[in-house]
């Protein structure tokens, strides 16, 4: 072989051993969650789909690809959305005990996520907090009114400020909290943070008695409900 073929052979000799080598850790990375997954099983006296199903379900609720902490809660919840959109792969490189198993995930007695045939296998089951988002909005016409309400809880809130001629808008409260405060006045849209505990009501307070303009309120609303995440696994 001539001396400028070398370099390509050792490239090409690299790659692959590099590949066996990634083979061969995955396989190692799986053998060893299984084996250590056993040894727990069989320290609590459990069937290892048991152990397995036990630890995925936990996971599933409080770490993984369906939990989210911006959903307008004091803690993290199961994003409806974010399980809509999931699959087995994903859940899979996400949760350790779901690796080299068939298993199926449902929400509410609904499939969002399966590999292989589960039916023989070991079902357990957990509550959690789940939350669905929504779009609110409301309007502020000065010309009749100072105040609207959102219909939804949520934690921001985006503000589209359109003081009419000769109107001056000052302040803007959230409930009771000043957000916004401009003595020479407020316009263009900003965004808020407000607290999540209530649906949102804003106030518009101006320099005239009889104002002109607008104030355009919008969201994404938080709606909470307890649902029942249902995990089999059969290894």
């Amino acid at each position: 072989m001539s001396d400028r073929n070398r370099p390509a052979a050792r490239a090409q000799t690299t790659l692959a051993g590099l590949a066996v080598a990634l083979v061969l850790v995955t396989a190692v990375t799986v053998g060893g969650v299984v084996a250590a997954d056993r040894a727990l099983a069989d320290a609590a006296g459990e069937s290892l789909e048991q152990h397995r199903a036990e630890r995925a379900a936990d996971a599933l609720v409080t770490e993984s690809p369906l939990v989210s902490s911006d959903n307008g809660t004091a803690a993290e919840a199961i994003d409806l959305a974010l399980a809509n959109d999931t699959n087995a792969a994903e859940l899979a490189a996400a949760v350790p005990s779901l690796r080299g198993v068939a298993f199926r995930v449902r929400v509410d007695d609904r499939t969002i996520a399966e590999r292989g045939d589960p039916s023989g296998g070991h079902t357990v089951s957990r509550g959690a907090l789940a939350v669905s988002r929504r779009s609110v909005g409301g309007t502020v016409d000065l010309s009749e009114e100072t105040t609207t309400t959102l219909d939804g809880r949520t934690n921001s809130v985006r503000l589209d400020v359109n003081p009419g001629a000769n109107t001056t808008i000052r302040t803007i409260r959230v409930d009771d909290r000043v957000v916004l405060h401009r003595p020479t006045g407020i316009e263009g849209e900003r965004v808020v943070e407000v607290s999540s505990r209530s649906n949102p009501v804003i106030r518009v307070e101006t320099a005239e008695s009889d104002p002109s303009g607008s104030v355009d309120a919008s969201a994404t609303a938080f709606d909470s409900t307890v649902v029942r995440i249902e995990v089999t696994v059969d290894a």
